[in-house]
C-alpha cells in the first residue's frame, strides 16, 4: 500500500490538499471558483506538493462531476475540469486517480460503520451529491454516474428547479444577493429575509432527503458540507423529512456529521488511490 500520498478535494468554491508528513496531515487550501482555469488548479497542487518533503508516490483527486472510471471527468460546473484526465495532473512522475467528490467522501465514512448495511453520505455544500455504499459495495449506476442528487428536479410555484438551485449554497447566495460572510452576519442579525430564506433551503433539502430515505432506505446518513452548517438548516431539513418520509423508514435511519468533514473528501481521495479500491 502506498504511504507518501497526497489527497485533494477540488471544489466548487475552494480547493484543499492535504498530506501527511512524520505521522501528522499537513494542509493548503487555496479559492477556485467555476471559472478558474485549469493551469491555475494544477499550479496550486503542483507548489503544494513541491513543498513536501518528499516526491509524492500518489496523488488521489476527488472532484465534483462524472468521473469516467478514475482516469477522465466526463462533466463538471467547474468549466475548465471538462474532459480532463489524470495525466493532466500528474504529468507523468506518479500515480494519479480521480474520484467523484461525494464517492470520495463516501470512502472516508463507509469505513467507520463497517457493520451496517448501507451507509449513505450526501453533501450539501455549493450544490447537494449523494453517495451509498451497500453490501460492501458503491452504488455507481450504469456509467459511474449516480448520486447526482443536486441535478434531480423539485416543483416549485416558479416550475420546476433543481435541487441544487433551492437547496445548495451557490443558488442559497444568488438569491441573498451577497457573499457568504455577509449572509451569516444577516443570519446572526436576525434579518427576516435571510431567515426566510434559509428556511426554504432546508425545506428543500429535506425534501432531497426524504427522496433518498425513500430511495434507499440506509441505516446511516451522514450529512456533510459547508451549507449544512448554515445555523438552522439542517433543523429545516430533518424535520421535513420526518414529516414527509414513512415513519418506519425515518426511524430506521440515523442521522450523523463526518467524523472529519473539512477533510473528509480528501482522505477519501487518499484511501481509494492507496488502497486500489475498485467499484
Amino acid at each position: 500500500m502506498m504511504k507518501n500520498v497526497v489527497g485533494v478535494d477540488m471544489g466548487c468554491t475552494k480547493m484543499l490538499m492535504v498530506a501527511e508528513v512524520d505521522g501528522q496531515l499537513v494542509e493548503h487550501k487555496v479559492p477556485t471558483g467555476l471559472d478558474c482555469s485549469l493551469e491555475y488548479l494544477a499550479g496550486e497542487i503542483d507548489r503544494f506538493i513541491a513543498g513536501l518533503p518528499y516526491e509524492p508516490e500518489g496523488l488521489g483527486i476527488a472532484l465534483p462531476g462524472l468521473v469516467e472510471g478514475d482516469r477522465r471527468l466526463q462533466f463538471s460546473d467547474i468549466r475548465a475540469l471538462c474532459g480532463v484526465t489524470a495525466d493532466d495532473f500528474a504529468k507523468g512522475r506518479f500515480r494519479c486517480r480521480l474520484i467523484n467528490d461525494v464517492k470520495a467522501a463516501t470512502v472516508a465514512e463507509a469505513a467507520n460503520y463497517p457493520e451496517k448495511d448501507t451507509v449513505a453520505v450526501m453533501m450539501a455544500g455549493s450544490g447537494l451529491a449523494l453517495g451509498v455504499y451497500s453490501k460492501q459495495r458503491m452504488y455507481t449506476g450504469a456509467g459511474g454516474f449516480a448520486g447526482e442528487l443536486g441535478y434531480t428536479v423539485i416543483a416549485t410555484e416558479a416550475g420546476p428547479r433543481k435541487v441544487d438551485e433551492l437547496a445548495g449554497g451557490i443558488g442559497i447566495l444568488a438569491r441573498a444577493g451577497c457573499d457568504i460572510d455577509a449572509f451569516l452576519a444577516k443570519i446572526r442579525d436576525g434579518d427576516g429575509d435571510s431567515l426566510a430564506l434559509l428556511e426554504r433551503a432546508g425545506f428543500y433539502c429535506g425534501l432531497a432527503i426524504t427522496n433518498v430515505l425513500h430511495l434507499f432506505n440506509p441505516d446511516v446518513l451522514v450529512i456533510g458540507g459547508s451549507t449544512s452548517t448554515y445555523p438552522g438548516y439542517m433543523d429545516t431539513a430533518l424535520r421535513t423529512a420526518e414529516k414527509h418520509t414513512l415513519p418506519d423508514m425515518f426511524h430506521a435511519c440515523s442521522f450523523a456529521s463526518p467524523k472529519d468533514g473539512k477533510r473528509i473528501a480528501a482522505l477519501g481521495a487518499m484511501q481509494f488511490l492507496r488502497t486500489g479500491m475498485e467499484f
